[in-house]
């Protein structure tokens, strides 16, 4: 009897080990002796068996290994409780080249301002470019080859993720989470004669507890708020890396690389927008589930945009190996529907290698790929990762 209790502890502290990790705790300015920089990187490499039809002629999708990508990333502790972080794309999808994706400094301590000390114990401030912290489904979502934080292979069908200088406030204690953060709405601002004075505003207000030891519950809600006369945000438009599900209802006669393939959102270029996203997270020993509802009324080249998210993921840990399903639906106010089911699991082999094998049926109701009204993919996808 004692071995077996032995065991069933081993087992949930191995389950407990893999808690979904959401913002990054605060740095504790103790912990700060002298520069420090550290050097991670991030691989992936995809085996993907994926078939599509529909009302158009499609590329003939082949039994293949997809085009390994690659992160470098910086970290340097600078000082008591502030660090900077540099992200880097050694090899993407839409990119040959390699270059930078993003970079932000984060502020948990002031060491020189001694007065604002008791301040900063609830205070976390970021700075530089970055992804605005809209919502929590950017946390379960692969960034190039840094893939071990989504349970599956492809993201979310309606995928906010941009790069966007800006700035955020974010207070917490006792579980209570309040943010707000304003950015420039769009990557590559500035250039040429692209210069303007319009700000874009998001926040964040949530709930984050342990209500025992077994039992964790997340609940937040998010906005998102681009202002009349802005000259075009890229809230859902800016992950330049590249879907993870290559070349799925491409068309034929199609030009350029189709990087963005699988997805479908109001896409880039909003004028006015106001976006909402409700999140809910449960942890009850190895199960999480996480839901979304995404809400987003918009005004694109002088037409109006309503589209909404919903989704479901269950994941169930069990030692070093997860398994679980995501149920993700997005439609709009013209009559056009995409949905999508994944069903897989995952083997966390040592601490810095995963493997993934993904089940993916996604279908199209409407003119939802552009040219194409109708049709589908579905197949498997294996996926193995390296991050450190």
């Amino acid at each position: 009897m004692r071995k077996i209790t032995v065991i069933i502890a081993s087992l949930l502290i191995a389950i407990t080990s893999f808690a979904q990790q959401f913002e990054a705790e605060k740095i504790d300015p103790q912990d700060f002796s002298d520069l420090k920089v550290k050097v991670g990187a991030d691989f992936a490499l995809q085996l993907q068996w994926l078939d599509h039809e529909a009302d158009a002629e499609l590329i003939d999708l082949k039994n293949n290994f997809n085009l390994p990508t690659a992160n470098l990333n910086i970290t340097a502790d600078l000082a008591p409780g502030i660090q900077l972080y540099i992200n880097n794309y050694m090899s993407s999808r839409h990119h040959n080249e390699a270059w930078v994706e993003g970079g932000y400094l984060t502020i948990d301590n002031l060491p020189f301002l001694p007065a604002a000390d008791d301040l900063m114990q609830y205070l976390t401030i970021k700075a530089g470019v970055m992804n605005p912290n809209y919502g929590d489904a950017h946390f379960f979502r692969s960034n190039n080859a840094a893939v071990t934080n989504n349970p599956f292979v492809g993201n979310w069908i309606m995928d906010n993720y941009t790069t966007n200088p800006g700035l955020e406030v974010m207070y917490r204690n006792n579980g209570i989470l309040a943010l707000v953060g304003t950015n420039n709405g769009r990557m590559n601002y500035g250039r040429g004669n692209d210069i303007g004075d319009e700000l874009v505003f998001h926040w964040k207000l949530g709930y984050d507890t342990n209500i025992n030891e077994d039992l964790r519950v997340r609940a937040n809600l998010s906005g998102y708020h681009v202002g009349e006369g802005h000259s075009g945000s890229t809230l859902w438009d800016g992950d330049r890396a590249g879907a993870r599900y290559y070349n799925v209802m491409q068309l034929a006669s199609a030009e350029g690389d189709n990087f963005r393939s699988g997805r479908w959102s109001p896409g880039g270029g909003q004028t006015e927008m106001n976006s909402y996203m409700a999140n809910l997270f449960v942890q009850f020993h190895g199960l999480e589930l996480f839901g979304i509802y995404e809400n987003m009324k918009g005004v694109k080249g002088g037409n109006d945009q309503h589209f909404t998210q919903t989704a479901l993921q269950a994941i169930y840990n069990v030692g070093d190996f997860y398994f679980g399903t995501r149920l993700n639906k997005v439609s709009n106010n013209d009559g056009s529907e995409v949905t999508r089911t994944n069903i897989g699991g995952g083997w966390r082999m040592i601490d810095y290698v995963t493997m993934k094998l993904d089940y993916v049926n996604q279908e199209y109701d409407g003119a939802a790929h552009g040219a194409i009204a109708g049709g589908k993919f579905n197949g498997v996808v294996l996926e193995a990762a390296i991050s450190f």
